[in-house]
C-alpha cells in the first residue's frame, strides 16, 4: 500500500509540474504577444525583466524560484543568467517558441520569437 501512495503521489507531482509549465508557457507567449508582433525578437534578458515585473508578486515562490531565478540549476551555463530556468523550458516547447543564440566572444545572447499562441 504505501508504494502505491508514492506512485499516486509522484503522478500527482508529475500533473502538477505540467499544469505549472503549461501557466507558465502561457504567461510567456502574452508578454511576447503583447509587446512584440509576429516574428520579432526578444532578448531573454529583457523576457525575464518583464515576467519578474509582473509575475513575481504573483507566482508562489517556488516557481519565481524555478524560472525567474538560476537558484535551482548549477553550471557555467547558468552563471549570470537568472533566465536559465525559462530558457530549458521555452526549449522544450518549439512549436510555440523559437531560441535563437548569439556569440560574441565570451557573451552568449540568447533571443526568444513567438511562433503561434498557445490553444
Amino acid at each position: 500500500m504505501e508504494g502505491r501512495s508514492r506512485i499516486d503521489r509522484d503522478s500527482d507531482n508529475q500533473q502538477l509540474l505540467q499544469l505549472e509549465e503549461k501557466d507558465v508557457v502561457s504567461s510567456v507567449a502574452n508578454v511576447l504577444s503583447d509587446l512584440c508582433g509576429p516574428g520579432d525578437w526578444m532578448p531573454m534578458e529583457k523576457l525575464h525583466a518583464e515576467l519578474v515585473e509582473q509575475y513575481s508578486s504573483i507566482w508562489h515562490h517556488s516557481r519565481v524560484r524555478r524560472y525567474l531565478t538560476s537558484e535551482d540549476w548549477t553550471g557555467p551555463e547558468a552563471k549570470g543568467k537568472p533566465w536559465y530556468g525559462l530558457l530549458m523550458l521555452l526549449r522544450k516547447y518549439p512549436e510555440h517558441f523559437v531560441i535563437n543564440t548569439r556569440s560574441k566572444g565570451r557573451v552568449t545572447l540568447e533571443f526568444v520569437s513567438l511562433v503561434s499562441l498557445l490553444t
